[in-house]
């Protein structure tokens, strides 16, 4: 028989339960997630997850991996992985302590610049992070693990010490090869710029661009010498959309970049290019399409490869649509097809026509097994359906392309609590089943500028789509462990499991 205090705690606890169920229940059936003000994701869904809600990333037998990050958009300090069941702990920091003695803190390591583990096809681990010495310094590293990230190497990457201090524009400068819908084949091409000059334009910086490729050595990673590629690179914008700016095939990597834009011009150039691993060289770049606004680094585009081997190219955009590309043969940056619009309706007022204008900010891209390409963005709408009528607001949506279609209309991800501005801070993933995963937040810039940085990342949340992104509901361990080909093989060489505590 209960006592009389867990009596009243159970009455509590199904009460709470009976008040969150018709606001979940909602959510569920409507296919995506309506935000409340005021109310946290606990106390309107019920949603604690047990793990870290940010980037989960998978290797080969799809275990998911989730580096660490809290409110800050600096910190982070160990990878989670589900192994026999349990979400497991494994520090990052140790091994940057052992390679600087003098190793203060990560920088931008909360998803603003950096985000994710990657793997590639042999189960070795790679992540990128900015991190802070003592007197101020920077270094740019690539992080490496041939343990299931139980352990970690450190090799320093270039303009480190060329770090952006702060700054609206500051974004980092350096980015890594991400997972797009296929396992890295090794490790990551990273690209790392410096900056030369300003340049007209709210979101732009006249930046030198190389791309770097790591080799295995034995068991440990070196540089090959960075290639040049441009000094009229625009930069990118990392902190919300994440596509990746390569992709592998072989003995080459297919890479896209932005450019400034002479002034009057109305577009941001896009250019793809081939780097060649046994030269250490790059090919001729071919410009690939330009998107709106000129000299917006919010134009960071991203590129993907089917199972054809056909890449395919989706350039970012500032409210206005994305402009999407193919190649026009298999694993060639040479030649593409002539761009289109990936969004063309949503934005309904007097200057418009019955469907709207299509505009859409961050750029979120994978491809799926099936060669179904994803996008995910950030969406500005208007009297298109019953959310604040007569009102803008800024939704969190997703498009699909399938062979030999068009792009689909936007399935609505995260509806938010307020019209006017909104940021998500997104991220979009993709597993080894094809199924879909969004790491995101909320943001409004209504917030009090007091609280506005320590709200920039609240309300986070991973969310899951199974049926190609037309709907979504919060991810729990039991979708995770689903998906897992061998649920009770811990990584290779993996250290004992041990509960998650505490930590960014």
């Amino acid at each position: 028989m209960l006592s009389t205090r867990r009596l009243a705690i159970a009455i509590l606890v199904a009460c709470g339960a009976m008040l969150l169920a018709p606001a979940a229940m909602a959510a569920a059936h409507s296919g995506h997630i309506d935000l409340q003000d005021g109310l946290t994701l606990a106390q309107q869904f019920g949603y604690a997850p047990e793990f870290r809600q940010h980037v989960v990333t998978f290797d080969a037998n799809n275990v998911p991996t989730i580096r660490s990050r809290g409110a800050s958009q600096d910190d982070t300090s160990f990878v989670q992985r589900l192994e026999g069941g349990v979400w497991v702990r494994h520090d990052l920091l140790e091994a940057l302590r052992v390679a600087y003695p003098d190793f203060t803190g990560t920088v931008h390591a909360g998803g603003y610049a950096s985000d994710r583990v990657d793997f590639d096809e042999q189960g070795r681990a790679y992540t990128v992070l900015t991190i802070r010495l003592e007197e101020g310094d920077f270094r740019n590293v690539l992080l490496s693990s041939t343990d299931g990230c139980a352990t970690w190497s450190v090799l320093e990457l270039p303009f480190g010490n060329d770090t952006p201090l702060s700054g609206e524009n500051d974004r980092g400068n350096v980015a890594s090869e991400h997972d797009g819908g296929r396992l890295l084949e090794g490790p990551p091409l990273i690209a790392v710029w410096r900056q030369l000059a300003p340049w007209k334009g709210a979101w732009a910086l006249l930046n030198e661009l190389y791309v770097v490729q790591p080799v295995w050595v034995g068991d440990e990673l070196a540089l090959q010498q960075p290639v040049p590629i441009r000094i009229d690179f625009l930069g990118m914008i990392q902190g919300a959309g994440g596509a990746s700016f390569a992709v592998t095939s072989g003995d080459q990597t297919y890479f896209v970049y932005s450019t400034v834009a002479p002034r009057g011009t109305l577009t941001t150039p896009t250019y793809a290019a081939t780097y060649y691993h046994s030269t250490n060289t790059v090919g001729p770049s071919t410009r690939v399409a330009g998107s709106r606004p000129a000299n917006d680094s919010h134009d960071t585009p991203g590129i993907c490869m089917d199972s054809t081997g056909t890449l395919h190219v989706v350039t970012g955009a500032h409210g206005w649509p994305f402009r999407y590309a193919r190649s026009l043969a298999p694993r060639s940056t040479a030649a593409w097809t002539r761009p289109a619009d990936v969004l063309t309706s949503g934005y309904r007022d007097r200057t418009t026509d019955a469907d709207g204008a299509g505009k859409q900010t961050y750029l979120s891209l994978v491809c799926g097994p099936d060669d179904v390409l994803h996008v995910v963005s950030r969406q500005s709408r208007r009297n298109v359906d019953s959310h604040y009528p007569g009102l803008q607001y800024s939704a969190l949506v997703h498009q699909a392309l399938r062979p030999g279609q068009s792009w689909s209309a936007p399935d609505l991800i995260v509806v938010p609590p307020r019209n006017g501005y909104s940021q998500y801070y997104q991220k979009l993933t993709i597993d080894r089943l094809g199924r879909l995963f969004v790491s995101c937040s909320y943001f409004s810039q209504r917030d009090p500028p007091a609280t506005r940085v320590f709200r920039r990342f609240h309300h986070r949340m991973v969310l899951i789509s199974e049926d190609g992104g037309g709907t979504w509901r919060f991810a729990t361990t039991a979708d995770f462990l689903a998906g897992i080909a061998e649920p009770d093989a811990p990584g290779a060489g993996a250290s004992a499991p041990a509960p998650i505590a505490g930590g960014s």
